[in-house]
């Protein structure tokens, strides 16, 4: 299927049962309440509105499947204990709503990001709107399979790339700030670069050592306890999540009180690094770079100059 506008297919467009990969998406941000979202999702994209939680609600049958629409904080499920709802009734300004889309291909990407749109002329507000915000937008992309080269090779693109993106992305400084996209730990970097990882069972005990929250710019462990489940539970003792096919790449800012955002920004940071991990060169590269790299480089402009003198050097940048 073509790409639709601003969404560029990915180095590897289908997973290696020959179907398309999706991605599917969570978009957070505050400014309208939750049935006012829930319209506007029927008049862009059509559906029906059902339930009658105050804090969750589905928009069944649109263009792109189904929508849900809930208050982003864990004791939502606990929303029917009348002093949880008073507490959730003021939470409102500061936790976020979060719109949750299905699997999506490029031209339903195309048509969530309409919504994007039609939510920004209703009043949604994003992570800048105000100081002690903090909202992001989550992409997770479908891996080819848990077994196929790119999917340990963008693990390790993501890792080399990943305070270049920071930078990039000029992250908001409150989710900077807060503990939910904390970058990856240069021990981990450095371990998941060695010769020996060379397949995806590999990364367990290295997470292990390094890694037992989701809270990163990219969370591995709903991919990990899809891939190889006894291997999680061996390892990751602690870790709770639900086991999914896809990468989790909760970097991104929402931005969607801004005219010129939209998720194309996040598709093409993300799609930078599937790009860098296809290709052998600029990975070597990068991989010399960082194992040259002085002490205490890491998260260092001079890294970051490094990074994108590499890109450039390659066209890499150009990817996205």
């Amino acid at each position: 299927m073509p790409a639709a506008a601003g969404f560029a297919p990915l180095p590897f467009p289908e997973t290696d049962a020959g179907a398309s990969r999706k991605t599917g998406v969570e978009i957070e941000f505050s400014g309208l309440d939750i049935v006012a979202t829930c319209q506007t999702i029927q008049d862009t994209l059509g559906g029906d509105m059902t339930g009658e939680d105050p804090f969750f609600r589905q928009v069944v049958n649109t263009a792109i499947g189904d929508i849900k629409v809930e208050l982003d904080t864990p004791v939502r499920a606990a929303s029917d204990v009348a002093l949880v709802r008073k507490g959730l009734d003021v939470a409102t300004a500061v936790v976020p709503l979060e719109v949750i889309s299905e699997p999506l291909d490029t031209k339903g990407l195309a048509d969530l990001d309409r919504l994007v749109d039609a939510l920004r002329h209703a009043g949604a507000a994003g992570s800048r709107s105000g100081l002690f915000l903090g909202f992001g937008v989550h992409l997770n992309p479908e891996v080819v399979s848990v077994s196929h080269p790119h999917t340990l090779a963008t693990i390790r693109a993501f890792a080399l790339l990943e305070d270049f993106l920071r930078k990039r992305e000029a992250l908001d400084l409150t989710r900077r700030a807060l503990p939910f996209v904390a970058p990856w730990p240069e021990g981990f970097v450095t371990d998941i670069l060695q010769p020996h990882v060379r397949s995806l069972k590999d990364v367990y005990p290295i997470a292990a050592e390094h890694i037992q929250s989701r809270n990163h710019g990219l969370d591995l462990l709903p991919l990990l306890k899809y891939a190889y489940p006894d291997l999680f539970d061996l390892h990751l003792t602690t870790a709770k999540t639900a086991a999914r096919p896809t990468f989790h790449f909760r970097m991104p800012d929402c931005r969607i009180d801004e005219p010129d955002w939209g998720l194309t920004q996040p598709w093409a940071l993300w799609r930078l690094v599937e790009c860098v991990a296809a290709d052998d060169s600029t990975m070597t590269d990068l991989t010399d770079a960082w194992q040259q790299r002085p002490g205490g480089m890491f998260r260092d402009q001079a890294w970051r100059e490094d990074v994108a003198h590499i890109l450039t050097r390659h066209k890499a940048g150009e990817a996205a």
